[in-house]
């Protein structure tokens, strides 16, 4: 099973939250939920992963956050895009696509590696 070491995602769980929270506000569990599901099992974030990341983009002025009461009467912090985070995202978005492009190049493609990894696993 191939996993992503913590030295490879490290920097990039900013990138991920962003484009989470891209398609409208939402909660820690159910950003973990959303996050996981999208990356098919490669990644297992817990919250207690992500919410320093969310802090510090809080911080950071990227994300806002508002707490609400949930349909169940709890209390919930809300985390939603600022417009300093769309614009982060954008530029994580070009970085990715020229880090890939160059990872291809001197690296090789996907498609080259041998044995084709799983595409099951967690960060370790």
């Amino acid at each position: 099973m191939t996993r992503l070491s913590k030295q490879t995602l490290d920097g990039n769980v900013e990138a991920l939250l962003l484009a989470i929270l891209e398609s409208g506000p939402s909660y820690g569990y159910a950003i973990v939920k959303e996050l996981n599901e999208r990356a098919e099992g490669i990644l297992q974030l817990g919250e207690g992963t992500i919410y320093p990341v969310l802090h510090r983009m809080e911080d950071k002025k990227l994300i806002a956050a508002k707490w609400r009461l949930a349909e169940n009467g709890r209390q919930r912090k809300y985390y939603r895009l600022r417009p300093g985070g769309r614009k982060a995202l954008t530029a994580s978005r070009r970085q990715w696509q020229i880090l890939s492009a160059v990872m291809a190049k001197v690296v090789g493609s996907a498609g080259k590696l041998s044995p084709q990894p799983r595409l099951q696993g967690a960060v370790s």
